[in-house]
């Protein structure tokens, strides 16, 4: 007890503290290292859009991951920490899925994944500037998965009348003498 008879703080929640911000921070590189793996999947994906709508949804998607990443080092700076450069091998995964709407796909997997992760320290005792920054984080991720979910809807139409029109020149190279 103190002079004045408050209680004075003992080591373990001192220690717990300590081990609460440490889990912060390792979030917070976790997020890093997949929105670097984002900005540089998107950077791929938009070399692969089928039109210029597609390439402006990937084109922003890219740059909002590429705010994340400086807001994510912003909320490192203040905990003493100068963030690592690892990256998640996203691009990679993405690149060898066989069509885009797959890779869209994955690419939405990952954008939940952040929100998971967010959600989840956005549950702790964060600053405030941290806390303001993760939820308009978590908002912008949201608003994607929503925006890739309806590309979707037209990137899978497009599948589908590829695979439409291929089949039927097979039928008609059969008619013709071919093989099916």
């Amino acid at each position: 007890t103190a002079p004045d008879g408050e209680a004075v703080e003992t080591a373990p929640p001192a220690r717990a503290r300590h081990g609460s911000m440490t889990n912060v921070i390792v979030q917070l590189e976790r997020l890093l290292g997949a929105e670097r793996a984002g900005v540089d999947a998107l950077s791929r994906l938009v070399e692969q859009a089928p039109t210029s709508e597609t390439r402006t949804l990937f084109s922003q998607i890219r740059d909002d991951g590429a705010r994340a990443c400086t807001g994510l080092v912003g909320c490192l700076a203040p905990l003493g920490r100068r963030p690592t450069r690892a990256k998640a091998d996203l691009a990679t995964k993405m690149l060898a899925l066989p069509a885009l709407p797959d890779r869209v796909r994955l690419l939405n997997w990952g954008q939940r994944w952040v929100v998971e992760r967010i959600d989840g320290l956005l549950a702790r005792d964060l600053d405030k500037d941290t806390r303001a920054f993760l939820a308009e984080m978590r908002a912008v991720h949201l608003r994607n998965v929503s925006r890739c979910d309806e590309s979707l809807v037209e990137l899978d139409r497009q599948r589908e009348v590829q695979v439409d029109r291929s089949f039927d020149e097979r039928r008609k190279e059969s008619r013709q003498g071919g093989t099916l």
